[in-house]
C-alpha cells in the first residue's frame, strides 16, 4: 500500500506545460492559493511564500487524488509513506523556481496565459475544435479547481518554462555511456528460490488484551486517530441555484443572434488563396476564365503578365487587405476563379481551398445558450444570497438563522478528520471532495467562523468550527479488531522469519532447496526464473529482483516475495550478460532524458542552495493536519 502512494504521488498530474525532465523534480504544476487570510506563511523561500492555506489546499488535493485510484489508502498511510513533506518539498522547489524568475524579470502576459489554456484539448467544443468555456469551467470544478487557481498555475508554468527550458536543451549521449547502460539493463539472472507463504506458520492462539495493548502501544502511529472537527457550514453554489432557474425565451433568442453575429456558433469560415496584379479589367477577366477552363495557374500568369501571386492560407475575411477582394472571395468556392475591381487595380484571384462550417440553428444551440444564461443567473444569485448572508451576520444573527434567512441550506457535520472520514472511517459524502472547506475547517480554533469564502467554481461558504476533538490514540476497546488483525499479521511473520533464518544457514552449508522445502511441508515450494532488472513473475517480485541483481553468482540472499507476506530464500545460479552492445536510437533517447533529469536535479539543488528558507512547524503541522498541530 505504502509502495503504491509513493508512486502515484511521483506520477504528473494534468501537465498542461510540459518540461517533461523536470516533473518529478519541481512539481512544476504546482498551485498558489490566492486566498491568504494571514500574513503568516508556513514557509518562505527568498521572497516566495508558501501560505498554511496552500499548502493544506495542495496536500488535500493530492492525497483525495491518491484516494480516489486506491479508496483504501487513508490519511495516516498517506503520512506513513512521506506524503506530506514530498508536498511541501515539491512547492519549495516551485518557490525557489519563481523566486529566481523573479529577480531575473521573467514575465508573462494575459494573453499568453489566455493562449496556453485555449490550446488544451480537454477545453474544446467536440463541434467545433474551439475553446468551450463552459467545458473549461466543467473541468476546472471536476478537478477543484477554481479559474483564477487554474490560471495562476498555468503562468507560472510558463514562467518557470523560460527559466529552465534552455537549460535542457543540446545535451548528447557518449558512446561508454551508451554501452555501458545496455551491459546494465541488458543482463540477466537465474535465480532459484524457496518461498515460504504464510501457511507455515501454523494455528495461531488468541491473543491476549495485554499482547493487543502492547501492540498498539508499540505501534501507535497504526491506530491514530487523526484530529476530529464538528462543524456547521453554510454554502451555495451555481450548481445549486441553477435547479431554480428560468430562462426567457427571448433572452435565448437574443444570445443566439448575438452569438451569430459575432460568428461564436461555429468555427470561422476560412479561404486559401491566390491573387496577381492584372494590368486591366480584360486582362484580368481573361485569366480568370482560363484557370477556371483548369489551366495550369503558372502558364496563365506567364501568358498574361501577371507576375508573381500573393499567396494566403487558411485566412478569415478580416485578414484579406482589400474588402472587395475578400468579398470576392468568400463568395467563390474552392477551384473557383474571379475578376475583382480592387482599390488599386484589378485582381485575379484563385481559391485553393475553401472552408465554409455549417452554423447551427436556434434549436440546436438552445440548449447549450441556456445552459450558459442559466448560469450567468446562478452567479449573479449565489452573489446575492451570501451578501444577505453576511448582512444578516453583521447584523448579529447566528449562522443557522443568517442562512435561513438568505435561503441558504445549512449543514451539520459531527466530527470529521481533514481528509473529510469520520472517526468510523466512513467517506462524508458532499464534504470529503471539497479541499477548500476542510482547509478552511481545520485552520481555525474551536468557537471561530469564517468570513465568505470561494470555492469550487465560484461558490461560496461560511463554516463555524463547533468543537475540536484533539488526535490521540485509542483505548483497545474502540480498535481490538484492528489490533488483531495487526496482530495475526505482525505473529505470522515474525513465525516466517525464523523459517526463513533456518532456511538460510542450511542452504549455506550446502544442502538442497528441493530438500529444504521437503522437510517444511505444506506451503514451502521451489521455483527458478531467469530475469532482467526490470523484469518480474509471479512471486519474484520487484525487490526479490532487486536483491538478485545485488548479490554476486552463487550467493544466497533473503527478500520479500509475492504480496509482500511470502518469504523468499533465493541463489542467483547464474549471471548471462546482453549478446549485444550496440547502443539502438531508443537507448540513446532514454539515455538523454536521463541526463535531463540529474540536470534537473542539479538546478533545483543550486536554487535550495542560493536562497534562504524558512519554515514554520507549527503553521506547517496545523495545514497538514498533523496531531502535533495546536488548534
Amino acid at each position: 500500500m505504502l509502495a503504491a502512494i509513493r508512486s502515484l504521488t511521483r506520477s504528473p498530474f494534468a501537465v498542461l506545460i510540459i518540461i517533461v525532465p523536470l516533473l518529478a523534480a519541481f512539481a512544476l504544476f504546482g498551485v498558489t492559493d490566492v486566498f491568504r487570510v494571514s500574513p503568516t506563511s508556513a514557509a518562505t523561500v527568498g521572497g516566495e511564500t508558501i501560505s498554511a492555506r496552500e499548502l493544506s489546499t495542495t496536500y488535500q488535493r493530492e492525497l483525495r487524488n491518491i484516494q480516489t485510484q486506491n479508496p483504501g489508502v487513508t490519511r495516516e498511510q498517506a503520512e506513513q509513506a512521506g506524503l506530506p513533506d514530498r508536498v511541501l518539498g515539491r512547492l519549495i522547489d516551485q518557490a525557489a523556481i519563481e523566486a529566481k524568475a523573479d529577480d531575473l524579470r521573467l514575465g508573462v502576459s494575459d494573453e499568453e496565459v489566455r493562449a496556453g489554456i485555449q490550446t488544451i484539448e480537454a477545453f474544446s467544443n467536440p463541434f467545433t475544435g474551439r475553446f468551450d468555456r463552459q467545458a473549461y469551467r466543467q473541468a476546472l470544478s471536476n478537478a477543484n479547481y477554481s479559474e483564477t487557481e487554474f490560471e495562476d498555475s498555468v503562468r507560472g508554468d510558463l514562467m518557470r518554462t523560460q527559466l529552465v527550458l534552455p537549460l535542457l536543451t543540446g545535451l548528447a549521449v557518449p558512446d561508454t555511456m551508451a554501452t555501458a547502460r545496455l551491459a546494465y539493463e541488458g543482463e540477466r539472472r537465474s535465480v532459484d528460490a524457496l518461498f515460504l507463504s504464510p501457511a507455515l506458520a501454523g494455528d495461531l492462539p488468541a491473543p491476549t488484551d495485554e499482547e493487543l495493548q502492547t501492540l498498539i502501544d508499540e505501534t501507535p502511529q497504526a491506530f491514530q486517530r487523526p484530529e476530529l472537527r464538528r462543524i456547521t457550514l453554510a454554502r451555495v453554489s451555481p450548481e445549486l441555484m441553477m435547479r431554480d432557474i428560468e430562462v426567457a425565451e427571448d433572452d435565448l433568442r437574443n444570445l443566439y443572434e448575438i452569438r451569430l453575429e459575432n460568428g461564436e456558433l461555429a468555427d470561422p469560415a476560412t479561404r486559401s488563396l491566390r491573387q496577381w496584379n492584372a494590368p486591366d479589367e480584360a486582362t484580368a477577366q481573361s485569366a480568370a476564365v482560363a484557370l477556371n477552363a483548369g489551366t495550369d495557374p503558372a502558364e496563365v500568369a506567364a501568358e498574361f503578365g501577371l507576375g508573381e501571386p500573393v499567396e494566403l492560407t487558411d485566412v478569415q475575411a478580416y485578414e484579406i487587405p482589400q474588402s472587395a477582394v475578400a468579398d470576392a472571395a468568400f463568395e467563390a468556392g474552392a477551384n473557383e476563379a474571379v475578376a475583382v475591381e480592387a482599390r488599386l487595380g484589378w485582381r485575379v484571384v484563385l481559391i485553393d481551398a475553401a472552408n465554409d462550417p455549417q452554423v447551427p440553428g436556434f434549436e440546436q444551440a438552445r440548449a447549450g445558450l441556456r445552459a450558459e444564461l442559466a448560469l450567468d443567473q446562478a452567479e449573479q444569485l449565489v452573489l446575492d444570497k451570501i451578501f444577505e448572508l453576511d448582512e444578516a451576520r453583521a447584523g448579529g444573527m447566528a449562522l443557522d438563522q443568517a442562512g435561513a434567512q438568505a435561503g441558504i441550506p445549512v449543514e451539520y457535520f459531527d466530527f470529521v478528520s481533514q481528509s473529510g472520514v469520520t472517526a468510523d472511517g466512513v467517506r462524508v459524502r458532499g464534504l470529503a471532495d471539497n479541499e477548500e472547506i476542510l482547509a478552511a475547517a481545520f485552520e481555525f480554533p474551536a468557537g471561530f467562523e469564517t468570513d465568505p469564502t470561494e470555492y469550487g467554481e465560484n461558490g461560496y461558504f461560511v463554516l463555524r468550527v463547533d468543537a475540536v476533538e484533539p488526535a490521540r490514540v485509542p483505548d483497545l476497546a474502540e480498535v481490538r479488531e484492528r489490533a488483531e488483525t495487526l496482530w495475526r499479521f505482525r505473529t505470522v511473520d515474525e513465525r516466517l522469519q525464523e523459517r526463513a533464518d533456518e532456511a538460510m544457514t542450511r542452504l549455506e552449508a550446502g544442502e538442497d532447496l528441493n530438500a529444504i522445502a521437503d522437510s517444511f511441508g505444506e506451503g514451502a515450494r521451489v521455483e527458478t526464473a531467469t530475469l532482467r532488472r526490470s523484469e518480474t513473475a509471479g512471486p519474484f517480485n520487484q525487490d526479490l529482483v532487486r536483491r538478485a541483481f545485488a548479490a554476486g553468482e552463487n550467493e544466497v540472499f533473503e527478500a520479500r516475495a509475492g504480496d509482500q507476506r511470502t518469504r523468499a530464500v533465493a541463489r542467483v545460479s547464474e549471471i548471462m550478460p546482453p549478446a549485444s552492445l550496440d547502443p539502438t536510437d531508443e537507448t540513446r533517447t532514454d539515455i538523454a532524458a536521463g541526463l535531463e533529469s540529474d540536470l534537473s536535479q542539479l538546478i533545483r539543488t543550486h536554487l535550495l542552495s542560493t536562497y534562504e528558507i524558512e519554515r514554520n512547524p507549527t503553521l506547517i503541522d496545523q495545514a497538514l493536519g498533523r496531531s502535533n498541530a495546536n488548534p
